[in-house]
């Protein structure tokens, strides 16, 4: 089940509309393209459950998320197993603290169309994901994101968004797989300690790549 974390890293339109130009955005890519543009840093609560193609529940883990753009972040898993995810700009580390085993990787925007795109920039969103409204519950939003590249690991992300900015996002993998991530007590626009993006291992540890 901890690959399965690493691998996440690693219908009805809305009526809502604005005008831009000589094209139709609907509210809720207004609120994505207001999250990409305005939103510097986020701080989080996360739940994350992978279900079965046939909705089985694998998998619940539950931590904090942070993010400060364009590209470091840090995912805190801390149950049914510990685990951190970091990235400071250049590397991205995963830390499996059960196993003692630390992976580090280089950070490149050359990766298949992941999830990360939604943490970087709009450029980079519509460059790998063509975006389709579906439909609004509560004042959220749902869109439809649908990878470009045929090597994505995510075949289709849906994601729910409203005024405040990122509320969930439902992750569907070449396996028929599906995690779904909501985030709670979202603290935007903070100043966040430079020392969560970064990451030194931990004496005794075993390192996997660099």
């Amino acid at each position: 089940m901890r690959t399965l974390i690493k691998i996440f890293f690693l219908t009805i339109l809305s009526s809502q509309v604005v005008i831009a130009g000589d094209k139709k955005i609907s509210q809720g890519e207004t609120y994505l393209e207001n999250f990409l543009e305005n939103t510097q840093t986020l701080e989080a609560n996360f739940q994350q459950t992978l279900r079965a193609y046939d909705g089985e529940i694998l998998q619940q883990t539950e931590g904090e998320f942070y993010l400060d753009r364009p590209a470091r972040f840090r995912w805190n898993y801390k149950s049914p197993y510990e685990q951190i995810i970091v990235s400071d700009g250049e590397r991205i580390w995963i830390y499996d603290v059960d196993l003692q085993q630390v992976t580090v990787q280089k950070q490149s925007s050359d990766l298949p169309a992941s999830p990360m795109a939604l943490l970087e920039d709009s450029t980079t969103l519509h460059r790998d994901f063509n975006i389709v409204p579906l439909d609004e519950n509560d004042g959220v939003y749902r869109l439809k994101l649908l990878s470009k590249s045929k090597e994505s690991d995510f075949g289709e992300i849906v994601i729910g968004l409203d005024a405040s900015g990122l509320r969930f996002m439902q992750l569907h993998d070449q396996f028929e797989q599906v995690t779904d991530i909501v985030f709670s007590d979202i603290d935007t626009n903070k100043k966040l300690s430079k020392e969560i993006f970064e990451f030194i291992p931990p004496e005794g540890v075993d390192v996997f790549g660099g």
